[in-house]
């Protein structure tokens, strides 16, 4: 299978990845310098404001337009059905239409990927940027009267963009790649004393062992802030970041969670982390988690 031939040559590709780990660096840094207002672009292409990544539900606009397009064009050029060709013609300009939106949003995602899958999505967006390019010179083919050439080149790319959409699924069940990495909690319901009150001052954090997850503390004046301490975004570690009051920013790709509620201040993670409450009793900084 083409994809499987493709994953199985770039995914180990250290030029691929150098390039693709560059690429993403550049943009995710272009993002972070350009402020506030860069940042909350961002956030509406990741899908902060969804809780779940926005990129795959433009795929499959774009990809379902391409296919039932496809399936339009092949009517119509066995029975020759002029409404066939229309509604061929009308799909194939849908998807390529809905692939602008798609791409943007999945080059904000492509600015945070793990090396480990920079390879694979170099591939995947090169795959789609030339699926994208002969589906314009498609469109331009059919209304120039070259209706056979034209559905030849949107052949080729529904052909592409198939392989590229099997490495992006790769890139979700392999890589993990716009996954949910946090560790999720199912208690303590009641006060669960984690750690010595004397060994959380304030400003520095500090993480506590609570049923084999990690929890992260954060002392505030007379507040104390708990929240999961590995990022739902790609899995960091939370108290090597920086706060800032009552936020605090992942040290891997700068996502930024308030530590009253565990929400998503900023991207590219999509969805919040576990919250507790938090309270010293008896010396001892006690937490329960906190009803959703």
């Amino acid at each position: 299978m083409l994809a499987h031939a493709i994953e199985k040559n770039v995914g180990d590709n250290p030029a691929l990845e150098e390039l693709g780990t560059n690429v993403a660096r550049a943009v995710h840094g272009a993002v972070l310098d350009g402020g506030e207002p860069a940042r909350n672009a961002a956030d509406l292409l990741h899908g902060t404001w969804l809780g779940h990544p926005l990129h795959p539900m433009l795929t499959d606009v774009t990809i379902g337009a391409w296919l039932f397009g496809g399936m339009f064009d092949l009517m119509g050029l066995r029975k020759g059905d002029e409404a066939s060709r229309v509604a061929g013609d009308r799909l194939a300009a849908i998807g390529t239409l809905s692939a602008i939106p798609t791409a943007v949003t999945g080059l904000a995602d492509f600015s945070t990927v793990q090396k480990p899958a920079a390879s694979t999505a170099t591939v995947h967006a090169a795959l789609n940027a030339v699926s994208v390019a002969l589906y314009g010179l498609s469109l331009r083919d059919r209304r120039r009267g070259r209706r056979r050439r034209g559905l030849l080149l949107s052949g080729s790319a529904i052909a592409l963009s198939s392989a590229a959409a099997w490495l992006g699924g790769h890139l979700v069940y392999a890589h993990k790649v716009g996954v949910d990495h946090a560790e999720r909690f199912s208690g303590p319901d009641e006060w669960k004393p984690v750690l010595d009150a004397a060994e959380l001052p304030e400003g520095t954090p500090r993480c506590a062992e609570l049923d084999g997850k990690r929890v992260l503390l954060y002392r505030e004046g007379l507040e104390i802030y708990a929240i999961g301490a590995v990022c739902s975004h790609a899995g960091g570690p939370l108290e090597e970041g920086d706060f800032d009051g009552h936020r605090v920013q992942c040290p891997w790709h700068q996502s930024v969670f308030d530590l009253r509620d565990g929400t998503v201040v900023h991207g590219p993670s999509t969805r919040p982390q576990s919250v507790f409450d938090a309270r010293v009793r008896d010396g001892k900084v006690e937490v329960r988690l906190r009803e959703s």
